[in-house]
Order: C-alpha cells, then sequence, then structure tokens
C-alpha cells in the first residue's frame, strides 16, 4: 500500500512539472492583412509546418498555425481567420506550445525588462585577428629610445559564456608576431608570443529593431615569449594587464556575427640571453581588430 502512494505521488509530481515552456518572442513582420506574421524561431528550434501555438499579448490571446519555415524564421498564420493580430512589428508576445495553456505569467512581464526575460545563457566561440602599433615602450636599465616603431599582428580564439544580459566572460589563447625597428643598430628585430587569455565584457542594449550592439571589457594575458636579435634568441615570460576595449557587433545570423574593436593594453615582456639577466620591455600597444562570433 505504501509503494502505491509513493508511486502515484511521483506520477502526480511528474505531471505536475510538465508545463510548456512559455517563451517572449519579438515580431520580425506582420502582413497588411493582419493575419499572417513571422517569427525569429525557425526550424533549428524544431519548429515545423503544420504546428500550432498558443500566442499572448496584454489583452488577447489566440492560435496560430505554422505554413512556411526555414532555418531560422517562421511564418504563422491565424488559426481563425475571422480576426487579425493584435499587434505590429517590433512588439513582443508569448509564445508556448500548448495550446491548452493560460497565460498567467503578465505579472512577470510588468516586473522585469522584456530582455531579461526572454534572455537564454549562451555559449559561443570567438575568433579575432588584430592589427597592433605601439604607442610607447621601454626598457629597464636603458635610458636611450632605440625603437623607432613597433607594429604586430595577433591572432586569438576564445570559449565564451554570455551568463547574464549584459555580461559576458570568454577564455582562450593568444598568438603574437610583432616586428620592431631598431635605429641604432638598424636592425629588425621579431618577437613571438604565446599566452592564455581572458576577458569580461558588458554589452549594451541593442537599438530598437536591431540585434546589434555595443561593448566595452578588459582583459588579460600571461604567456611565454622569444625574441631574436641577429642570431641570438632571448625568452621569457610576457604579462598584458590590462587590455581595455570597446567594440562592436554586427550580427548576421542567430549563430553568426561580425565584430569590430579597438583597444588599448599594457604589456611587460621580461627575457633573458643565456647566462645574462633579464630585460624588462613595457610597452603600450594601440590595437584594431576584426573577429567572428559563431
Amino acid at each position: 500500500m505504501f509503494l502505491r502512494i509513493v508511486i502515484s505521488s511521483v506520477i502526480l509530481l511528474s505531471l505536475m512539472s510538465v508545463q510548456a515552456d512559455d517563451e517572449l518572442l519579438l515580431i520580425q513582420a506582420v502582413s497588411t492583412s493582419g493575419k499572417t506574421f513571422v517569427i525569429r524561431k525557425g526550424a533549428e528550434e524544431g519548429v515545423s509546418i503544420g504546428q500550432e501555438s498558443l500566442f499572448s499579448t496584454k489583452n488577447a490571446s489566440f492560435t496560430a498555425v505554422v505554413k512556411e519555415v526555414n532555418r531560422f524564421f517562421s511564418l504563422w498564420q491565424l488559426k481563425d481567420n475571422r480576426g487579425a493580430v493584435p499587434f505590429a512589428k517590433g512588439n513582443y508576445v508569448t509564445y508556448t506550445n500548448n495550446i491548452e495553456n493560460v497565460w498567467t505569467e503578465l505579472p512577470k512581464l510588468h516586473a522585469a525588462p522584456k530582455e531579461e526575460l526572454i534572455f537564454r545563457q549562451k555559449f559561443g566561440w570567438l575568433v579575432r585577428g588584430n592589427y597592433s602599433l605601439a604607442v610607447s615602450e621601454s626598457v629597464s636599465e636603458t635610458d636611450d629610445q632605440k625603437t623607432a616603431d613597433r607594429i604586430g599582428f595577433q591572432f586569438e580564439g576564445f570559449f565564451t559564456n554570455r551568463f547574464a544580459v549584459h555580461w559576458e566572460w570568454a577564455v582562450g589563447l593568444r598568438f603574437d608576431r610583432e616586428n620592431a625597428t631598431l635605429n641604432e643598430p638598424a636592425l629588425d628585430v621579431p618577437t613571438s608570443r604565446y599566452m592564455l587569455a581572458a576577458e569580461f565584457l558588458y554589452h549594451f542594449s541593442p537599438s530598437r529593431g536591431s540585434d546589434n550592439n555595443l561593448y566595452v571589457g578588459a582583459g588579460v594575458a600571461y604567456g611565454i615569449s622569444n625574441t631574436t636579435i641577429d642570431d641570438s634568441v632571448s625568452t621569457g615570460t610576457t604579462l598584458v594587464l590590462p587590455s581595455i576595449k570597446a567594440g562592436y557587433i554586427n550580427r548576421i545570423t542567430n549563430n553568426y556575427a561580425l565584430v569590430f574593436e579597438g583597444s588599448v593594453e599594457a604589456l611587460a615582456q621580461s627575457e633573458s640571453f643565456e647566462d645574462t639577466e633579464a630585460q624588462t620591455t613595457n610597452i603600450v600597444n594601440s590595437k584594431f581588430s576584426v573577429g567572428v562570433r559563431f
């Protein structure tokens, strides 16, 4: 008898916990007749032709049917053709697959910003290429400025976690290749660096009707470096602290975006030749970056 009660309770709790996943969506387009509309939710998220779902606004709820679908978007038509949709392009509606569900979460909509209600934690990848130009440079135990200019290229790959509406962290690898031109003697000095890197970013809200956004952030990196002078190689470590950046994300699709970024970083490179004491080179770099998020 006790076992039956336990089993019945488990089944009852399971049924009570099965709920439709309500989601707040932005309307992408509405037909002139008001009977069809488009949302950014397609086959990639399980939407299929003939599917029926419930849509709700502040004052009305109605059922619509999928008529067309591609990877990222779907076209819906009112199931009851006697009416028209009570919203326009750019409005938000609540979506659920449970057409028997009654929208009871309106107080939550008023209590929290819309962007928080539709936010989903997202993991991704960022690949970025950088061009750098040294703004200033100094070498320990040296008074003369021997470097005429220092330019470089960096390649970075990050794993990203957008863990909140506005906040994101990223960790990854960075490879630098720089060339310093000396005045006396006239010489090109190449440097290579291999570093672990991390970033913490703040994303501003996108403008109305757009998924693109500005962001600012700070980063740090640490690793090994080597510099070749004539045929001799000095080795050591490099610390980037801090790296201050601002950028713009131009979203192409839900899962693909271009990134444009400007930054300034302070870099300390401590290297030595065999049987010599280490010298520290302090560099302030200005950088411009282009990358891809996916």
